[in-house]
Protein backbone atom coordinates (compact mmCIF):
# COMPACT_ATOMS: atom_id res chain seq x y z
CA UNK A 1 0.00 0.00 0.00
CA UNK A 2 2.77 2.27 0.91
CA UNK A 3 4.29 1.78 -2.36
CA UNK A 4 1.14 2.53 -4.35
CA UNK A 5 0.52 5.75 -2.47
CA UNK A 6 4.07 6.97 -4.10
CA UNK A 7 2.70 6.83 -7.52
CA UNK A 8 1.04 9.95 -8.48
CA UNK A 9 -1.75 8.86 -10.24
CA UNK A 10 -2.60 6.01 -7.86
CA UNK A 11 -2.76 8.48 -5.03
CA UNK A 12 -4.87 10.16 -7.13
CA UNK A 13 -7.20 7.33 -7.50
CA UNK A 14 -7.35 6.16 -3.89
CA UNK A 15 -8.18 9.68 -2.66
CA UNK A 16 -10.69 9.91 -5.47
CA UNK A 17 -12.73 6.85 -4.59
CA UNK A 18 -12.44 8.00 -0.74
CA UNK A 19 -14.08 10.56 -1.76
CA UNK A 20 -16.53 9.73 -3.86
CA UNK A 21 -17.36 6.44 -2.37
CA UNK A 22 -19.04 7.56 0.64
CA UNK A 23 -20.93 10.61 -0.69
CA UNK A 24 -22.46 9.07 -3.51
CA UNK A 25 -23.39 6.38 -1.29
CA UNK A 26 -25.31 8.98 1.55
CA UNK A 27 -26.70 10.69 -1.41
CA UNK A 28 -27.67 6.91 -2.40
CA UNK A 29 -29.67 6.26 0.64
CA UNK A 30 -32.15 9.08 -0.21
CA UNK A 31 -32.35 8.01 -4.34
CA UNK A 32 -33.14 4.23 -2.55
CA UNK A 33 -35.82 5.49 -0.49
CA UNK A 34 -37.26 7.44 -3.35
CA UNK A 35 -37.48 4.81 -5.85
CA UNK A 36 -35.27 6.65 -8.17
CA UNK A 37 -32.61 4.74 -9.01
CA UNK A 38 -33.52 4.48 -12.34
CA UNK A 39 -33.44 8.67 -12.17
CA UNK A 40 -30.17 8.50 -11.34
CA UNK A 41 -29.29 5.93 -14.11
CA UNK A 42 -30.95 8.24 -16.65
CA UNK A 43 -29.04 11.46 -15.57
CA UNK A 44 -25.82 9.56 -15.63
CA UNK A 45 -26.50 8.64 -19.30
CA UNK A 46 -27.84 12.56 -20.05
CA UNK A 47 -24.14 13.06 -19.83
CA UNK A 48 -23.21 11.54 -23.34
CA UNK A 49 -25.00 14.45 -24.74
CA UNK A 50 -23.75 17.13 -22.26
CA UNK A 51 -20.10 15.61 -23.11
CA UNK A 52 -20.56 15.73 -26.53
CA UNK A 53 -22.55 19.65 -26.83
CA UNK A 54 -18.80 20.78 -24.88
CA UNK A 55 -17.03 19.37 -27.32
CA UNK A 56 -19.45 20.79 -30.33
CA UNK A 57 -18.79 24.80 -28.81
CA UNK A 58 -15.47 23.59 -28.98
CA UNK A 59 -15.27 23.10 -32.59
CA UNK A 60 -17.80 25.83 -33.58
CA UNK A 61 -16.47 28.85 -31.07
CA UNK A 62 -13.34 29.86 -29.41
CA UNK A 63 -13.81 29.86 -26.37
CA UNK A 64 -12.36 27.01 -24.31
CA UNK A 65 -15.04 25.71 -21.58
CA UNK A 66 -14.99 21.80 -19.95
CA UNK A 67 -16.97 19.99 -21.48
CA UNK A 68 -17.70 19.21 -17.93
CA UNK A 69 -19.35 22.35 -17.55
CA UNK A 70 -21.27 21.50 -19.70
CA UNK A 71 -22.57 17.78 -18.53
CA UNK A 72 -23.66 19.65 -15.70
CA UNK A 73 -25.67 22.01 -17.32
CA UNK A 74 -27.70 19.49 -19.30
CA UNK A 75 -27.99 16.94 -16.75
CA UNK A 76 -29.54 19.75 -14.44
CA UNK A 77 -32.02 20.88 -17.17
CA UNK A 78 -32.75 17.10 -17.82
CA UNK A 79 -33.20 16.50 -13.75
CA UNK A 80 -35.46 19.89 -13.50
CA UNK A 81 -37.30 19.35 -16.51
CA UNK A 82 -38.09 15.53 -15.19
CA UNK A 83 -39.01 16.43 -11.70
CA UNK A 84 -41.44 19.66 -13.27
CA UNK A 85 -43.16 16.39 -15.61
CA UNK A 86 -43.44 14.36 -12.27
CA UNK A 87 -45.33 17.02 -10.92
CA UNK A 88 -47.59 18.55 -13.53
CA UNK A 89 -48.01 15.56 -15.88
CA UNK A 90 -50.33 12.37 -15.62
CA UNK A 91 -46.93 10.17 -17.06
CA UNK A 92 -46.06 7.57 -15.04
CA UNK A 93 -42.46 8.48 -13.76
CA UNK A 94 -41.14 5.24 -15.59
CA UNK A 95 -42.06 6.73 -18.34
CA UNK A 96 -41.20 9.98 -18.61
CA UNK A 97 -37.61 8.56 -17.34
CA UNK A 98 -37.98 5.74 -20.12
CA UNK A 99 -37.96 8.50 -23.13
CA UNK A 100 -35.33 10.86 -21.37
CA UNK A 101 -32.55 8.22 -20.96
CA UNK A 102 -33.08 6.87 -24.52
CA UNK A 103 -33.84 10.45 -25.95
CA UNK A 104 -30.43 11.74 -24.41
CA UNK A 105 -28.40 8.92 -25.26
CA UNK A 106 -29.32 9.50 -29.25
CA UNK A 107 -28.75 12.96 -29.16
CA UNK A 108 -25.49 12.28 -27.67
CA UNK A 109 -24.00 9.80 -29.99
CA UNK A 110 -25.80 11.56 -33.52
CA UNK A 111 -23.34 14.80 -31.97
CA UNK A 112 -20.55 12.83 -31.15
CA UNK A 113 -21.24 10.91 -34.77
CA UNK A 114 -21.12 14.19 -36.62
CA UNK A 115 -18.00 15.52 -34.94
CA UNK A 116 -16.09 12.20 -35.79
CA UNK A 117 -15.02 11.78 -31.60
CA UNK A 118 -15.60 8.27 -31.71
CA UNK A 119 -12.96 7.44 -29.12
CA UNK A 120 -15.13 9.55 -26.60
CA UNK A 121 -17.46 6.76 -26.40
CA UNK A 122 -15.46 4.46 -24.01
CA UNK A 123 -14.12 7.31 -21.96
CA UNK A 124 -17.84 8.21 -21.39
CA UNK A 125 -19.28 5.21 -21.23
CA UNK A 126 -16.97 3.59 -18.62
CA UNK A 127 -14.82 6.46 -17.32
CA UNK A 128 -11.49 6.90 -16.52
CA UNK A 129 -10.18 7.30 -13.17
CA UNK A 130 -6.73 7.52 -13.29
CA UNK A 131 -6.95 10.46 -15.21
CA UNK A 132 -7.81 12.17 -12.15
CA UNK A 133 -5.49 15.14 -11.43
CA UNK A 134 -4.83 17.35 -8.22
CA UNK A 135 -7.13 20.01 -9.45
CA UNK A 136 -9.85 17.13 -10.06
CA UNK A 137 -9.73 15.95 -6.29
CA UNK A 138 -10.19 19.51 -5.17
CA UNK A 139 -13.33 19.70 -7.18
CA UNK A 140 -14.72 16.28 -6.24
CA UNK A 141 -13.92 17.36 -2.28
CA UNK A 142 -15.64 20.59 -2.56
CA UNK A 143 -18.68 19.28 -4.47
CA UNK A 144 -18.72 16.18 -1.68
CA UNK A 145 -18.51 18.73 1.37
CA UNK A 146 -21.60 20.95 -0.03
CA UNK A 147 -23.47 17.99 -1.04
CA UNK A 148 -22.99 16.22 2.42
CA UNK A 149 -23.63 19.47 4.07
CA UNK A 150 -27.03 20.18 2.19
CA UNK A 151 -28.23 16.65 2.77
CA UNK A 152 -28.01 17.12 6.12
CA UNK A 153 -28.99 20.50 6.53
CA UNK A 154 -32.56 19.23 5.25
CA UNK A 155 -32.40 16.33 6.54
CA UNK A 156 -35.52 16.07 8.42
CA UNK A 157 -37.42 17.52 5.84
CA UNK A 158 -35.75 14.48 3.39
CA UNK A 159 -37.30 12.11 5.84
CA UNK A 160 -40.36 13.44 6.05
CA UNK A 161 -41.26 13.39 2.54
CA UNK A 162 -40.12 9.63 2.13
CA UNK A 163 -41.52 8.41 5.40
CA UNK A 164 -44.60 10.66 5.81
CA UNK A 165 -45.07 13.41 3.03
CA UNK A 166 -48.55 13.83 4.51
CA UNK A 167 -46.96 15.25 7.39
CA UNK A 168 -44.36 16.78 5.75
CA UNK A 169 -46.75 19.17 4.13
CA UNK A 170 -48.80 19.60 7.61
CA UNK A 171 -45.35 20.79 8.86
CA UNK A 172 -44.79 23.49 6.30
CA UNK A 173 -41.81 21.62 4.20
CA UNK A 174 -41.84 22.23 -0.06
CA UNK A 175 -41.92 18.72 -1.11
CA UNK A 176 -42.13 20.35 -4.78
CA UNK A 177 -38.86 22.61 -3.75
CA UNK A 178 -37.35 19.55 -2.32
CA UNK A 179 -37.69 17.54 -4.97
CA UNK A 180 -36.32 20.18 -7.48
CA UNK A 181 -33.17 20.69 -4.76
CA UNK A 182 -32.49 16.43 -4.90
CA UNK A 183 -32.56 16.38 -8.37
CA UNK A 184 -29.47 18.91 -8.82
CA UNK A 185 -27.74 17.32 -6.35
CA UNK A 186 -27.96 14.27 -8.02
CA UNK A 187 -26.96 16.09 -11.64
CA UNK A 188 -24.27 17.84 -9.86
CA UNK A 189 -22.92 13.90 -8.55
CA UNK A 190 -23.27 12.23 -11.20
CA UNK A 191 -21.47 15.45 -13.38
CA UNK A 192 -18.35 14.86 -10.92
CA UNK A 193 -18.51 11.24 -10.86
CA UNK A 194 -18.27 10.97 -14.73
CA UNK A 195 -14.66 10.62 -14.77
CA UNK A 196 -14.59 7.99 -12.25
CA UNK A 197 -16.94 5.00 -13.40
CA UNK A 198 -18.61 6.07 -16.50
CA UNK A 199 -22.05 6.90 -17.46
CA UNK A 200 -22.90 2.95 -17.94
CA UNK A 201 -21.77 2.39 -14.21
CA UNK A 202 -21.93 5.66 -12.74
CA UNK A 203 -25.59 5.00 -10.70
CA UNK A 204 -23.83 1.32 -9.37
CA UNK A 205 -21.64 3.76 -7.25
CA UNK A 206 -25.23 5.69 -5.66
CA UNK A 207 -27.46 2.91 -5.62
CA UNK A 208 -25.28 -0.32 -4.73
CA UNK A 209 -23.92 0.53 -0.85
CA UNK A 210 -26.93 1.44 0.39
CA UNK A 211 -28.80 -1.60 -0.93
CA UNK A 212 -26.66 -3.27 0.24
CA UNK A 213 -26.87 -1.70 3.56
CA UNK A 214 -30.56 -1.78 3.61
CA UNK A 215 -29.87 -5.29 3.65
CA UNK A 216 -28.04 -5.37 7.38
CA UNK A 217 -30.40 -2.94 9.35
CA UNK A 218 -33.31 -1.47 8.80
CA UNK A 219 -33.00 1.76 11.25
CA UNK A 220 -32.72 4.53 8.99
CA UNK A 221 -29.95 6.08 11.41
CA UNK A 222 -28.04 3.47 11.18
CA UNK A 223 -29.03 3.25 7.39
CA UNK A 224 -27.70 6.78 6.78
CA UNK A 225 -23.93 5.55 8.80
CA UNK A 226 -23.38 2.10 7.33
CA UNK A 227 -23.99 3.26 3.67
CA UNK A 228 -20.93 5.98 3.31
CA UNK A 229 -18.87 3.44 5.16
CA UNK A 230 -19.94 0.54 2.72
CA UNK A 231 -19.64 3.04 -0.23
CA UNK A 232 -15.63 4.00 1.51
CA UNK A 233 -14.99 0.32 1.88
CA UNK A 234 -15.95 -0.98 -2.08
CA UNK A 235 -14.64 1.98 -3.63
CA UNK A 236 -11.58 1.62 -2.46
CA UNK A 237 -11.08 -1.80 -2.26
CA UNK A 238 -12.37 -1.85 -6.40
CA UNK A 239 -9.17 0.42 -7.25
CA UNK A 240 -6.74 -1.52 -5.36
CA UNK A 241 -8.27 -5.15 -6.85
CA UNK A 242 -8.27 -3.55 -10.04
CA UNK A 243 -4.72 -2.71 -9.91
CA UNK A 244 -3.82 -6.38 -8.56
CA UNK A 245 -5.32 -7.99 -11.13
CA UNK A 246 -4.76 -5.57 -14.09
CA UNK A 247 -8.80 -5.10 -14.62
CA UNK A 248 -10.96 -2.34 -15.32
CA UNK A 249 -11.11 -0.03 -12.41
CA UNK A 250 -14.92 1.14 -12.95
CA UNK A 251 -15.88 -1.67 -13.63
CA UNK A 252 -13.96 -3.62 -11.07
CA UNK A 253 -15.75 -1.36 -8.39
CA UNK A 254 -18.99 -2.37 -9.23
CA UNK A 255 -18.17 -5.69 -8.97
CA UNK A 256 -16.95 -5.01 -5.61
CA UNK A 257 -20.04 -3.42 -4.56
CA UNK A 258 -22.37 -6.42 -6.10
CA UNK A 259 -20.12 -8.73 -4.03
CA UNK A 260 -20.62 -6.90 -0.75
CA UNK A 261 -24.20 -6.59 -1.56
CA UNK A 262 -24.07 -10.49 -1.79
CA UNK A 263 -22.06 -10.70 1.38
CA UNK A 264 -25.13 -8.51 3.20
CA UNK A 265 -27.96 -10.47 1.53
CA UNK A 266 -27.83 -13.49 4.22
CA UNK A 267 -28.10 -10.80 6.75
CA UNK A 268 -31.51 -9.94 5.71
CA UNK A 269 -32.66 -13.56 5.61
CA UNK A 270 -31.24 -14.31 9.13
CA UNK A 271 -33.32 -11.07 10.30
CA UNK A 272 -36.38 -12.39 8.27
CA UNK A 273 -36.01 -15.33 9.86
CA UNK A 274 -35.66 -14.12 13.39
CA UNK A 275 -39.15 -12.62 13.32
Amino acid sequence: MSDLWQIEFMRNTLVSAAILGPVCAFLGVFVTLRGMAFFSDALAHAAVTGVALGYLLQEISPLTVSPMLFVFAFSAALATLMAWLFEKTKLRPDTIIAFSFTGSVALGYVIISALGKYRLIDAILFGSIYANSTRDIFIQLALAVTVSGVLLWNLKALALGILQPDLARVQGVRLERLNYLFALLLAAMVTICLKMLGALLLSALIVIPPAAARLAVGNFKRLLALAPVVGLLAAVSGVLLSFTLNSPTGPTIVLVNVSVLLVFLPLRLARRGAR
